[in-house]
């Protein structure tokens, strides 16, 4: 009796932490397969596991998305930060799939007991450990993901990419100019606000196992990209949000980001969700897409309602993430997602099971990687002592003592020069990966060009050595080389003008403006025209700096500028039409982490002068020490790595 009650005690705990989204199917004890790897070192795992009467082999790979200082923040009532990391394990994290059944995802915690989720081709079921159990007993239930019949978007999202002409001439174009894909990986900090802190049962540690078991999800779903999701820290709202989460989620985004660059300085990520608990929302999030990398944009809303589970919401998350890194909703009469649900299709939230990316996202994304810069993605993570010192063969990253790694035997698309059981290279072949490797597992010839030149004074068209299959490092001219015709300065491989700028924002005609228009825009202490931002108050530019602060623009057209994006700012001087934008950038190709609104850094500000955070400087405070003549015979500019 006394262990019924107690059963029944613990089906109570799980069934109030499933938040009603499983049907109780029944207890099972997972058996676990032993290996000759110790227990402390264990890469590789394989456990029988009994559904609806029928035994499966579960094979587990350790897949760690954690950041080694992951940490989660909460605030005390002096309204102070405090940061912990005592309590939580960061090496439990696995992903595998099931013997037999080559389309299924499972992504489970397993160091106490089996937690997480089992996911075959259109059923999921859940996996949690009864505590109390002396027999390593589980319950297994299935997750049962009802539509919530509410769009991911409002109609009018903000899709920048979109609004870009080359963006557009890629839509409608053959897409024949497509990137390898390499290991890239997104850093990203959560933020769960006050109300969905309570509804996922109000106490630290399950929150923050909800919010782990979601990105592992995530983390299934981006594989074929070969990206991994990291969480480098989480911040929860326990007793009450650091800012109004009220009103229309696309507001609350633009509130959101104008908080974070006070306030997120110390968290490092290359993007911040805020996760919401709405009842009845409108919509299920908003995003700013194709802005990956751009950290005026690195933020996005997600709200979770009663209608969706936890793998639903991972869902919602990866469809933004999927728009942050240009990828498009997917047209069911073009996009095919053989035997699996289609992860950018509106509809996808509602189902169950495994979930991939279709051939329209994959083309997407690899045209978006090899023509717009993310190098944010490029960023090799701290992530646990197991990456850093270990290799895994399958797991798509080349480590220690790996000839190659083109990831499991579904993934690797080298096949011919890779051995994936192995990672070693097949035969006599040299390569199996990277820019300078060809297609007949050879590396390219010295003078193969690898990267190709951003601009045509200041950044340089890279070439293969002749010994690596990977491109040299990105070279480019010292910062303060002149450039156009000896009146602007080469600034992190760019040649940086305000009428390049101007164009970049507005269009063709768009030119700077004179003087009197940025002083008349930055001199006055408002949103629309300031040298930046303190405890989100604008700044007034000083009279020095007044051609460092809100870009201003010749607007050369009768009609006025229109977009979805952000609004504008006119005025008139000297026979001048000016623009500037209000807020934000207009483009999110910019991946150096400005605001397309404010002049560039290196911009030219006055006779041997510079800008640099919206200040005004000395050109000598660059470091510029170059003499063409001497050190180049007068040949070329000298490169920076």
């Amino acid at each position: 009796m006394f262990l019924l009650l107690v059963l029944l005690a613990e089906l109570g705990r799980l069934h109030a932490q499933m938040d009603s989204e499983g049907i109780f199917l029944h207890v099972t004890i997972p058996w676990k397969i032993r290996s000759n790897e110790s227990e402390g070192t264990k890469n590789q795992v394989t456990y029988i596991i009994t559904i609806d009467e029928k035994p499966y082999t579960l094979h587990l790979t350790k897949r760690s998305f954690l950041s080694q200082n992951f940490l989660v923040y909460t605030f005390k009532e002096t309204g102070s930060l405090h940061p912990d990391s005592s309590y939580f394990k960061r090496h439990c994290h696995y992903q595998g799939y099931f013997a037999d059944f080559p389309n299924s995802v499972a992504t489970l915690s397993i160091c106490s007991g089996l937690s997480g989720f089992l996911q075959f081709e259109n059923i999921t079921y859940g996996i949690e450990p009864l505590e109390s159990s002396a027999r390593f007993e589980h319950i297994i239930y299935q997750v049962k993901n009802d539509n919530p019949g509410i769009p991911v978007l409002a109609e009018n999202y903000s899709s920048i990419r979109q609004n870009d002409q080359p963006y557009k001439v890629y839509l409608s174009s053959q897409k024949n100019t497509l990137s390898k894909l390499l290991p890239q990986y997104l850093e990203m900090h959560i933020i769960v606000e006050n109300a969905l802190y309570d509804y996922m049962g109000s106490e630290m540690m399950a929150v923050t196992q909800k919010i782990i078991q979601i990105i592992g999800l995530v983390n299934t779903m981006f594989t074929q990209f070969k990206l991994t999701v990291i969480l480098s820290s989480l911040e929860l709202w326990s007793d009450k949000n650091q800012i109004s989460t009220n009103g229309d989620a696309h507001d609350l985004l633009k509130r959101f980001l104008a908080w974070k660059r006070d306030y997120l300085i110390l968290r490092p990520h290359d993007i911040t969700f805020l996760l919401i608990y709405r009842k009845h929302p409108k919509y299920m999030g908003a995003t700013f897409a194709g802005t990956i990398c751009n950290k005026s944009y690195d933020a996005d809303i997600a709200m979770y309602t009663d209608a969706i589970t936890l793998e639903g919401f991972s869902v919602i998350i990866a469809q933004l993430l999927g728009l942050k890194i240009g990828l498009t909703y997917d047209d069911i009469n073009k996009c095919s997602c053989p035997r699996a649900a289609c992860i950018m299709n509106h509809e996808v939230v509602g189902s169950s099971g495994v979930k991939v990316f279709s051939n329209c996202s994959m083309r997407d994304y690899r045209y978006f990687v090899s023509k717009f810069d993310g190098k944010c993605l490029q960023n090799f993570p701290n992530l646990q002592p197991f990456y850093q010192n270990q290799s895994m063969c399958g797991n798509g990253i080349l480590e220690l003592n790996e000839e190659c790694d083109c990831g499991s035997e579904e993934e690797c698309q080298f096949k011919k020069c890779c051995d994936h059981n192995t990672c070693k290279l097949k035969g006599s072949v040299e390569c199996s990966s990277g820019p300078c490797c060809t297609s007949e597992c050879e590396i390219a010839v010295a003078g193969t060009p690898c990267r190709k030149s951003i601009d045509q004074e200041c950044d340089f068209t890279e070439y293969c050595n002749g010994t690596s299959s990977n491109c040299v490092p990105d070279t480019y001219a010292l910062n303060g080389h002149l450039c156009r015709l000896r009146t602007a300065y080469c600034y992190n491989g760019q040649c940086q003008t305000t009428d390049n700028q101007c164009a970049n924002i507005f269009g063709k005609g768009a030119q700077g403006a004179p003087f009197a228009c940025f002083e008349e825009v930055n001199s006055l202490r408002y949103r629309i025209g300031n040298c930046g931002f303190k405890n989100s108050q604008p700044l007034p530019c000083e009279p020095k700096d007044v051609l460092c602060g809100k870009l201003a623009c010749v607007w050369p057209h009768k009609n006025t500028y229109k977009s979805n994006i952000q609004s504008a700012v006119y005025s008139y001087t000297q026979g001048h039409v000016c623009i500037s934008i209000t807020t934000g950038s207009s483009d999110g190709s910019r991946s150096d982490g400005r605001d397309y609104a404010y002049v560039a850094d290196g911009t030219v500000c006055g006779a041997q002068m510079y800008c640099e955070n919206k200040t005004c400087k000395e050109i000598n405070l660059m470091g510029y020490n170059c003499n063409s003549t001497t050190k180049c015979q007068g040949n070329g500019a000298r490169a920076r790595l």
